[in-house]
């Protein structure tokens, strides 16, 4: 038996077949909430740079200002994209039973962080 496979069964085995498809679903919702997310902001952003809206923008603070929100919705999506990826990953590390295995060291993760943070994949020594 490997290290990651004694790991993987010493970390599996602190979670009760509940807590798991618990874990899971609370994933599983994330994922569509942010897939969600990311469609409202692609379409409202399409709206902000169509041409209708740059006519009724008449001075250059005006175009600044609109310039600065379409940058922070720009990043914004940026985030909610990165932490869609990663929801999707933890979810596919679940799916393979490597829930609670760090992916530097392969300890395991604390419980505690795995409740305050489900999505986490590195235990707190690998996160420093």
């Amino acid at each position: 038996m490997t290290t990651e496979t004694t790991l993987h069964h010493s970390s599996t085995s602190d979670w009760s077949a509940d807590e798991l498809a618990a874990i899971r679903e609370g994933l599983e919702l994330a994922v569509v909430r942010l897939r969600s997310e990311i469609t409202v902001a692609g379409s409202l952003m399409a709206r902000a740079v169509s041409e209708s809206t740059l006519e009724v923008l008449h001075d250059e603070i005006d175009i600044a200002a609109h310039q600065e929100e379409l940058l922070q919705d720009a990043i914004q999506a940026e985030n909610t994209a990165a932490i869609l990826a990663q929801t999707e990953h933890v979810l596919a590390r679940l799916e393979a039973g490597f829930y609670g295995v760090c992916e530097s060291c392969t300890e395991s993760i604390g419980r505690p962080r795995l409740e305050a943070f489900p999505r986490a994949t590195l235990c707190m020594e690998c996160v420093r």
